[in-house]
């Protein structure tokens, strides 16, 4: 017994000096690849007889259980309870996915859904949200749009609106295609007529400038006024951040939450705690842990659009959320003008990283040749 411990010792020191010493070889490239495919279609582990009978290396099960006993040492699959299966492990998915899958080309029935889906959309909201229930639909998984912060939008117009004695709708219209809206209480009744001219003034002095620019100068760039218009002014002058600060609830779009819990992962008793439940619901009502998540993960993208190839994957623990370690983001970035926003989906680690990337990436370049039109 003494002597197959110590020679299970001089194998495993030999496991890890081969492991970091090269890459994985071939054959264990291929055991890691079938097991990812396999685990994606069906949700269950994945057994060494199968991966023999499958395989193209023509191993020998005894062979093959070997191999996976090593990619399992070197942390790449797992062995869940007792089963004589593997799953892959984190690490598994990102070798499958940086180096292992193989990319699925749209197709033409694809292809037309999301053209079709954008091109009947008219405003540029419309975009936004037909491009997010259709990437859900194409991809059966959550989908994600974050529109561009207002902080560094221009401001193309502002309209006003009265809709009683005593308060006015204020429309903030940037040129990312956003729209802020704010009612605010007047002390004294305004006129249409005086909220036109109130309309014209702000118009002339802040069309043109960035929200950031215009919540820091907007006092100043009222000084010249005489004492009556501003006490028209008033409002906006006491309190410039109520209206152009970014409350960062109006910037994301979600849609497809039902298609999470249609997968098999939700329907196997104990496959998720109810703290993981609880946290895939809370991303879907908290637009604030919605727009963290994609922020951190398009960081990865760095200054890169969609049109640039750039794309960010992130699985389990990647995502640094202590209560998404089950999950996977996928995100790239979309133009509109000078800025950029965000659309991705969150789905299970399981999720088909090779159907699914060319459609984020698709919808994506769709959405901004779309807003760009407008």
């Amino acid at each position: 017994m003494a002597i197959q411990k110590s020679e299970g010792l001089v194998r495993s020191e030999v496991r890890a000096l081969s492991a970091s010493a090269a890459e994985l070889s071939e054959r264990q490239r291929e055991i890691l690849r079938l097991i990812v495919q396999h685990y994606v279609l069906t949700a269950n582990p994945v057994g060494s007889r199968y991966l023999a009978r499958v395989g193209a290396l023509g191993l020998s099960d005894a062979t093959t259980r070997n191999v996976m006993a090593d990619l399992e040492f070197l942390g790449y699959v797992g062995h869940p309870h007792t089963s004589a299966g593997r799953t892959p492990t984190d690490k598994g998915y990102r070798m499958y996915v940086d180096d292992l899958m193989s990319r699925e080309r749209l197709s033409e029935a694809e292809r037309k859904a999301i053209e079709r889906s954008i091109v009947d959309a008219v405003t540029a909201d419309d975009i936004v949200q037909e491009s997010t229930n259709i990437l859900a639909r194409l991809s059966r998984q959550l989908s994600m749009v974050l529109l561009p912060s207002l902080d560094y939008g221009i401001l193309e117009r502002v309209e006003l609106a009265q809709l009683s004695s005593n308060r006015i709708l204020i429309v903030l219209a940037a040129s990312s295609g956003r729209v802020r809206t704010v009612t605010l209480e007047t002390g004294s009744h305004l006129s249409q007529s005086k909220l036109d001219e109130l309309r014209i003034l702000l118009n002339e002095r802040l069309s043109g400038l960035t929200f950031r620019e215009i919540k820091a100068t907007f006092r100043e760039r009222l000084t010249d006024l005489a004492e009556h218009e501003k006490s028209v002014l008033r409002l906006f002058i006491d309190s410039p951040e109520k209206l152009f600060d970014d409350p960062g609830t109006e910037r994301v779009k979600i849609s497809g939450a039902k298609n999470l819990f249609a997968h098999p992962e939700f329907q196997k008793k104990n496959a998720f705690s109810d703290e993981e439940f609880q946290s895939i619901i809370e991303l879907i009502d908290n637009e604030e842990v919605v727009i963290h998540v994609l922020e951190r993960s398009s960081e990865l993208v760095g200054g890169l659009s969609s049109e640039s190839g750039g794309l960010s994957i992130r699985i389990g623990s990647e995502l640094e959320e202590r209560n998404m370690t089950n999950y996977s983001l996928i995100c790239t970035k979309y133009q509109i003008g000078d800025q950029t926003g965000i659309v991705g989906l969150i789905g299970p680690k399981r999720m088909d990283y090779g159907r699914i990337a060319p459609i984020v990436e698709y919808v994506a370049r769709s959405m901004s040749s779309a807003l760009s039109a407008k």
